[in-house]
This record gives structure tokens, C-alpha cells and sequence, in this order.
């Protein structure tokens, strides 16, 4: 029986290179599924934000029942020391702006707040953790799921005064969320189109980030040795 995988995204234009190279190279296509040696590779498209990407993925899983499934995006570096056109594993998320505002102006999470146990399923130290040690040689960083993306120096000087992560995006908690929660082998993989920062967009390359991020997926697919249990290897969950 032929293994599952599913590619999410939270829009066509991000992994546009890999349908392309998909289109070319695999023995048979049917919508958005696609059959490349052996493996069946679905294709899915979340929506921008945490409302879409969580309807999307349980009207999904309704359905089908992947093997695994990777999530695969731009980002933007709240970390400044991260480089624009880098490629990332992403390691962890936490879900930024929840909570309740303090009279200081910062948000208190709700582990801070005492509605959550930080350490409950499937939370560890307030964070949602990828468990799966994966075959990628990709560098990792943590990943902060907002419900806008910052551009006011005000607003991203806050941030830095509470708890945040190095990568923002707006879809990876409710991926890592509904994944750990269903236990599904599940990886993450972002690259940097812009730095979180005064918002200038000219300054923004996102169209290195999407060449980047789809060369790091066509490797997996290319890889003689790919096979699905070693690019989800069982770690803790």
C-alpha cells in the first residue's frame, strides 16, 4: 500500500515550484493528489490565519489520514539575526497576543494567567513541540503564530517585552496543535521573506523565500534514500 504524505500550505503561491516540479515528474496526478515513486502526495491549502488553517485541517483529517504531513511557509524574522532567504525547521510554537492585557500593556498568556497548565497535552513549558526527529539537516528555530503581522515599531518593541518566538507566521500553532493532538508525524519548515520590523515591504524578498523553501522540499522528494518513517523518526509523544 502506497504511504501518504500531505503538503500544507497556507497558499498556492508558496509552494508553486513544487506543484510545477510535481506536475513535470510524477507518474499520475488526480486534483490535488499526486503519486511521485511510490509516495502519494496531497496538497492542501489552509487560508491565511489560525480560524482557516484549524477548519481546514479537521475538515481534512474528516477525510484522509496521511501518514505524515508537512507544513510548509514564509515567515517573517522577529529574531534579527536571522537571515532573509534562510530556511528553517521549525522546533516549537506558541500563539502570541492571547491572553489578557496587563495595565502595562503587555499581553499575559494563559498559562501566566491560570486558565492553562503549561506542561498539559499537548503543551510543554507553554510551547507546542514538534516530538519527531527528522532527516533534514535544516537549522531549527521557534516559531511565534500571530493573528496579524507586526509593522509598527511600538507594537514589535511590546513584543520583545513578552514572550515571543523567532519566527512569526500566522497558521504554525494551529498545525502543531491539531498534529500533537491527533498524533500525526508532522514537520515544519519556513524560510525568511521579511524582518519583523517598520513595515516597508520594498524591502521584502519574498520571492527568494519561496524559491529557497521549495528547493529544501523537492530535495526531500528527490532523495534516493526518502522514505517516510525516516523523515518523521519517533522521538517523544
Amino acid at each position: 500500500m502506497s504511504r501518504k504524505i500531505t503538503i500544507v500550505s497556507a497558499t498556492e503561491n508558496e509552494i508553486d515550484p513544487l506543484l510545477n516540479y510535481l506536475k513535470i515528474h510524477a507518474e499520475h496526478h488526480s486534483f490535488q493528489t499526486y503519486q511521485l515513486h511510490g509516495l502519494l502526495i496531497d496538497i492542501l491549502y489552509s487560508g491565511i490565519g489560525i480560524l482557516h488553517t484549524s477548519y481546514s485541517l479537521m475538515d481534512y483529517l474528516s477525510h484522509r489520514h496521511p501518514d505524515g504531513w508537512i507544513q510548509a511557509g514564509i515567515g517573517g524574522a522577529f529574531d534579527l539575526s536571522l537571515a532573509i532567504g534562510d530556511v528553517f525547521q521549525i522546533k516549537s510554537e506558541m500563539i502570541s497576543g492571547f491572553g489578557a492585557e496587563d495595565k502595562d500593556g503587555i499581553i499575559m498568556d494563559p498559562f501566566t494567567l491560570g486558565w492553562s497548565n503549561p506542561d498539559g497535552f499537548p503543551f510543554t513549558g507553554g510551547l507546542l513541540v514538534c516530538p519527531y526527529e527528522t532527516t533534514t539537516d535544516l537549522f531549527m528555530a521557534s516559531g511565534m503564530t500571530t493573528f496579524y503581522a507586526h509593522g509598527s515599531a511600538d507594537q514589535i518593541a511590546q513584543l520583545k517585552n513578552q514572550p515571543n518566538g523567532q519566527i512569526e507566521n500566522m497558521e504554525g500553532a494551529a498545525f502543531f496543535y491539531i498534529s500533537l493532538l491527533k498524533k500525526i508525524p508532522f514537520l515544519s519548515i519556513r524560510s525568511i521573506s521579511n524582518l519583523v520590523e517598520t513595515r516597508d515591504t520594498t524591502k521584502w524578498k519574498m520571492d527568494l523565500a519561496i524559491t529557497n523553501l521549495n528547493d529544501v522540499l523537492i530535495d526531500l522528494f528527490e532523495a534516493a534514500h526518502f522514505n517516510v518513517d525516516k523523515l518523521f523518526r519517533h522521538a517523544t509523544i
